[in-house]
């Protein structure tokens, strides 16, 4: 978000009371005339208004951007309100967040973790041999790269003798990565371009020599080759990183489209095996497997392993021994299944494990003798099991009953295994499991204890859809609220690849809650809180089930009474434009202001950019099949938006650095509603210009982030 606010493009701003929540705008916004394109599909003409805005090269468009983000900057500079949810959250945060942070745990069991040092205001990196022993400062980063010392990425090797660091890209695609030696104190000669760990980070070999990565040789967001024809590389540490070994990706028998990712995982240091797969959009890929001693030669002899058809999760399978674990999709839920590495039968395995529709397996871990996994009821319901070693399942006693679990330092070689737990009103709390099962706590984070939170209410409830479908609605509130249709509701919605709303402890949108409003979390189709097939219930051309139920949702708000119309903000971010754009575009009436974070809000026209999210088609559909085409028409908020219709307060956030979804994604939208909204209500872009899609630009931005969206709810309620 760019602090120059000598341009208000025109935006006659009258300030009431700074006592009073609103403001009185008369909005008259950058310029901009419609250069209308028409393109037809399979005899369907397609007509995009703001055509122009594709061209983000262009120094008119460029001033538009500058001219509506100066807009922004000029609303929030003038908002009452902001100042003090900054101030509540700088409160509230400085009371949970703790000296650590991106805590690692090797194979070997040393920790590494990030230590806020207050007086340099950066993180440090400090070392555990084991968790008894005491602590070491092992790397400042503001010594060595005092323009940019924020730590975005660590990954230790098997041994604990090494670590990967990957600093913040400052809004690039890619990450540098270098590497610090425990045992010689010092970092090695070779830097690591080209990388992007949220595609595929740093996977050390099992005997520590050197590690995997992805390369991208295609960086550029303005080509058309942009993030393509990637491939996995071998490092041997000492090695000159510009000389890449190629051991996955550029093979013509694999037959790897160039816009999938050839990545390769490593497990322990004890595989004999190693496993690659050709990442894409969706759950299921296609995978390879060689031999450990030929990878580690550099030419090793991939194999077909399992396949899509398989249905296997992509990132849920384990070595141990000459077995392979892993997690599958079946039609009736999922499963937790076992073949034999030399003899790989995927459609008779061993079925060690199962879990349903409405309480599936969603994660698993192996130890030495042991398998650990997690289901979760409608997505925020956790439930722990274990099966030993004579292939016995039972469950696990929790401490509390959590929202969200993960695992931390686990492996083949030991039964030693951590336990990650939080909800929506319970802090993160890490936790040891022994190898009979008893759960103690861990102790290394402090947990946030906010008396203010103690008087919270969660409950979920199974909202009825348009089709009969049951969807779970999530709410939190006050003990003490009366339910009298006056309270103010902040409603966040995701929907899309699967991915479960699960609960997360946050005092930032808590607070709402204790300033006596409610937090309503609809659990729609297109995410993964019932399975599968909820999942699919929710793509392509069953897509409207994700913002149908979202309507659902907040129809029965409205009718058992939490609010009423006017008193309903809309958050949401990424996919989950779609889900809430087009629930804004049907039903504008029942919301009193649409909030998105970097939102796909113009998936019709992801396939022409340079710059999309590659294989995304595959949630969406693609303009190259009639019936596809079809439904990415039916879900594109840009494309539906009505004409002389009055729209809730409006607010896209998108970023100018976003490698999954480009600019002019949300800027057709914006100049297209602010044409036809017949409201006096704001439609705003507040651009940030420091970030990627994953914002990663510190802890102030983020609080920035969050008192402007929080304070735009407020101020747009309508009593």
């Amino acid at each position: 978000m760019v602090k120059n606010i000598s341009l208000v493009c025109g935006a006659l701003i009258t300030l009431m009371s700074c006592n009073h929540y609103k403001t009185e705008e008369v909005w008259t916004y950058p310029k901009l005339e419609p250069s209308p394109k028409t393109i037809e599909y399979f005899g369907t003409k397609v007509l995009d208004d703001y055509h122009q805005l594709s061209n983000l090269q262009d120094t008119a468009v460029q001033d538009w951007f500058s001219a509506q983000d100066s807009l922004a900057e000029a609303y929030f500079l003038n908002n009452g309100l902001l100042e003090q949810y900054r101030d509540r959250f700088y409160g509230l945060q400085n009371r949970i967040v703790g000296d650590f942070s991106m805590v690692r745990v090797s194979e070997s069991g040393s920790y590494f973790y990030l230590k806020y040092d207050e007086l340099k205001e950066v993180d440090v990196l400090f070392y555990k041999k084991n968790f008894s022993e005491q602590e070491m400062e092992i790397f400042d980063p503001s010594k060595r790269y005092p323009d940019n010392p924020i730590i975005s990425y660590l990954e230790p090797s098997y041994d604990g003798k090494k670590i990967a660091i990957g600093f913040d890209s400052m809004g690039d695609f890619t990450t540098k990565v270098i590497i610090y030696d425990l045992e010689e104190k010092t970092i090695l000669k070779e830097e690591i371009s080209n990388i992007n760990p949220d595609f595929g980070g740093i996977e050390w070999l099992p005997d520590s020599s050197g590690f995997i990565y992805l390369y991208f040789p295609n960086i550029d967001l303005t080509k058309s080759n942009y993030k393509q024809n990637s491939y996995s590389v071998i490092h041997f540490l000492g090695d000159n990183p510009n000389r890449r070994t190629v051991i996955f990706g550029k093979e013509e028998s694999y037959k790897i489209p160039s816009d999938s990712y050839p990545k390769i995982k490593t497990g322990s240091s004890l595989d004999n095996y190693i496993v690659a797969y050709a990442a894409k959009s969706g759950d299921f890929y296609d995978s390879f497997i060689a031999n450990t001693i030929d990878v580690l030669s550099g030419i090793p002899n991939w194999k077909p392993f399992f396949t899509t058809t398989d249905k296997i999760y992509y990132n849920q399978g384990e070595i141990r021994g000459k077995h392979f674990i892993y997690r599958r999709a079946t039609p009736d839920g999922n499963e937790i299944c076992l073949v034999d590495i030399e003899d790989a039968n995927f459609s008779n395995p061993l079925i060690l494990a199962k879990g349903s529709r409405d309480n599936p397996i969603t994660k698993f871990e192996v130890t030495k003798d042991y398998i650990y996994f997690v289901k979760e009821k409608y997505g925020v319901e956790i439930s722990l099991f274990k099966i030993d070693e004579n292939d016995i399942e039972g469950q696990l006693t929790l401490p509390f009953v959590p929202g969200y679990a993960s695992f931390f330092g686990e492996s083949i070689t030991h039964n030693d295994i951590g336990l990650g737990l939080d909800g929506w009103t319970s802090d993160y709390v890490r936790y040891c499991i022994d190898s009979i099962g008893n759960i103690a706590k861990e102790g290394l984070y402090k947990t946030a204890s906010i008396p203010d939170y103690e008087n919270l209410v969660y409950k979920q409830v199974m909202v009825v859809s348009h089709d009969g479908e049951e969807v779970p609605l999530s709410l939190i509130y006050r003990n003490d609220l009366e339910l009298d249709s006056n309270n103010e509701v902040f409603i966040n919605v995701y929907g899309a690849y699967g991915v479960s709303m699960n609960p997360f402890f946050s005092p930032i949108f808590l607070d709402w809650v204790e300033q006596g409003g409610i937090l309503a979390f609809p659990h729609v189709r297109g995410g993964g809180e019932k399975g599968r097939e909820w999942h699919l219930q929710g793509m392509k051309g069953m897509k409207s089930n994700s913002w149908k139920d979202l309507i659902s949702c907040t129809e029965y708000l409205i009718e058992n009474g939490y609010a009423k119309k006017g008193l309903l903000s809309l958050y949401t971010n990424s996919a989950g434009g779609i889900t809430g754009g087009m629930a804004v575009n049907e039903r504008p009436e029942l919301f009193s202001s649409f909030i998105a974070e970097v939102p796909r809000m113009h998936p019709l026209g992801l396939e022409s950019s340079t710059s999309s999210s590659s294989t995304s088609y595959m949630e969406y559909g693609t303009v190259k099949d009639s019936l596809e085409f079809l439904g990415l028409l039916k879900m594109d908020p840009y494309l539906n938006l009505k004409s002389d219709t009055e729209y809730p307060a409006t607010l896209l956030m998108p970023s100018s650095s976003d490698d999954r979804i480009p600019l002019w994604d949300s800027a057709k939208y914006i100049a297209k509603l602010q044409a036809n909204n017949t409201a006096n209500t704001p439609v705003l872009m507040d651009i940030d210009y420091d970030s990627g899609h994953e914002n990663s630009a510190g802890y102030d931005a983020e609080i920035e982030i969050y008192a402007r969206i929080f304070s735009f709810a407020k101020t747009n309620m309508q009593h």
